[in-house]
């Protein structure tokens, strides 16, 4: 049955990633929250609604009390200026552009990609180097430019679209869920 099949894929892909690499994605998504820096998180198609759901959980479902806020965005969410700047500009610069509005040193952008090639996620990589910003993907096993275009890269080895899509969430799951434990074991 190709259910079972899909998640043993999945199980085994998941086993293999390297549980020091979550924790370090874990140190940079919490220093950025203590620093009061900015996380954008960039995607596109289902990659941009794991980074919707990644600006819930850590801009909503993390929060105990008056304890201190996580700065997260998703370029992707804006439509209005997403496709303003795909019509008038390029695709490539649907996210640099509205970067280019808040992106300071230090602030932290992690890509989500299947490919790791996406046009508008490799220039924002780009400029967020020139800026000085931090720069994070978690991308599939397709050697794609990210990887070294990022300050740190957590590599899923899949080739299986559903499956890398699904590590983006289940990643941010259980990294949103301990910083939510450390805020509350904080307060």
């Amino acid at each position: 049955m190709f259910f079972d099949h899909y998640t043993e894929e999945l199980k085994k892909t998941l086993d293999y990633i390297d549980r020091s690499d979550i924790e370090k994605l874990l140190g940079m998504l919490e220093e950025a929250r203590e620093n009061g820096k900015h996380v954008f998180i960039l995607g596109n198609g289902g990659s941009a609604a794991a980074a919707s759901h990644w600006v819930c959980d850590f801009g909503k479902g993390i929060n105990i009390a008056d304890s201190k806020r996580i700065k997260i965005f998703a370029p992707s969410d804006n439509s209005s200026i997403f496709s303003a700047y795909g019509n008038d500009n390029a695709y490539d610069q649907t996210m640099v552009e509205q970067l280019k509005n808040f992106l300071q040193p230090d602030d932290l952008v992690i890509s989500l990609s299947v490919s790791g090639n996406s046009g508008n996620l490799v220039e924002s990589h780009k400029y967020a180097k020139e800026v000085g910003a931090k720069t994070v993907s978690i991308i599939g096993d397709y050697n794609g430019k990210l990887k070294d275009l990022s300050d740190f890269t957590i590599l899923i080895h899949s080739k299986n679209y559903g499956v890398v899509e699904d590590i983006h969430i289940i990643l941010e799951h259980a990294i949103s869920q301990q910083m939510k434990a450390m805020i509350k074991q904080a307060v």
